[in-house]
């Protein structure tokens, strides 16, 4: 099965893998981010749902193997992941980034464990993610687009594919520039979806490589109750595309 990015930081990885220089985003977004975890808190029924860890508070994990007995903890960037590497039923946690490495300071982790994306973190590597000072990444978001930048083309594939699928509630997209791509401004796209994403993004770049072929731009899904990412930014700006017949108000679960 192709990897297929469900989120910046899944992005963020393919880039770092295929490129080193894009290795600190990567990093930073590690840190940011909610990774999925197998286990629970111990007094607490959380499987699978994102949570604080209160002061005294202790997670109960559950722990691979590699071939040589070595444990690992294993971690994952999406459900998706987890899903291919789990073969029964589980458990699981949302826990921030930085947190839970902070809690697991010392064990060697495994992101994305058996999949094409992922990275292998030793206790030193840890340690030094952690220690290190934090630093805000160089960006430069326009939520406004002028007539030079707008992308029609891609704008008008996009609106027909979301009026064919009902599950689309709403699409915004801004220009975004990234440190890490030579400051190079491109547009990210904002998509409110009750379905399912990977098929989405599928659909998108088969749609977008007919018609824009070469064009880079990103994808972000946007979940008002958890707004990750640049969705707060994306928010700002007027939609694109709104799907009328959508009940009025309504969120993602």
């Amino acid at each position: 099965m192709p990897f297929i990015s469900e989120n910046m930081l899944e992005e963020a990885l393919v880039a770092a893998v295929k490129n080193p220089a894009a290795a600190p985003n990567f990093y930073r977004l590690l840190l940011e981010s909610d990774l999925l975890v197998m286990g629970t808190v111990e007094g607490q029924d959380t499987g699978g749902a994102a949570f604080t860890l209160e002061p005294g508070g202790r997670l109960a994990l559950v722990t691979g193997e590699k071939s040589d007995g070595q444990k690992f903890l294993p971690v994952f960037s999406s459900l998706t992941r987890m899903q291919a590497y789990v073969k029964q039923e589980a458990k699981y946690l949302a826990v921030n980034g930085r947190a839970l490495l902070e809690t697991t300071r010392g064990a060697p982790l495994v992101l994305n464990p058996g999949s094409d994306y992922g990275k292998e973190l030793s206790p030193a590597e840890v340690g030094q993610l952690l220690d290190a000072p934090v630093q805000q990444e160089p960006r430069l978001v326009k939520t406004i687009m002028g007539e030079a930048d707008y992308p029609v083309a891609l704008v008008n594939a996009l609106t027909a594919l979301f009026q064919a699928r009902p599950d689309v509630q709403t699409a915004w997209m801004i220009q975004v520039t990234f440190a890490d791509r030579g400051m190079q401004p491109h547009p990210l796209v904002g998509i409110e979806t009750s379905g399912d994403m990977a098929s989405l993004v599928q659909q998108i770049q088969r749609i977008a490589e007919s018609v824009v072929p070469g064009m880079e731009f990103d994808v972000q899904r946007v979940d008002r109750n958890n707004p990750l990412g640049m969705t707060d930014a994306l928010l700002q700006a007027e939609p694109f595309y709104t799907n009328r017949s959508a009940a009025p108000g309504r969120l993602l679960n």
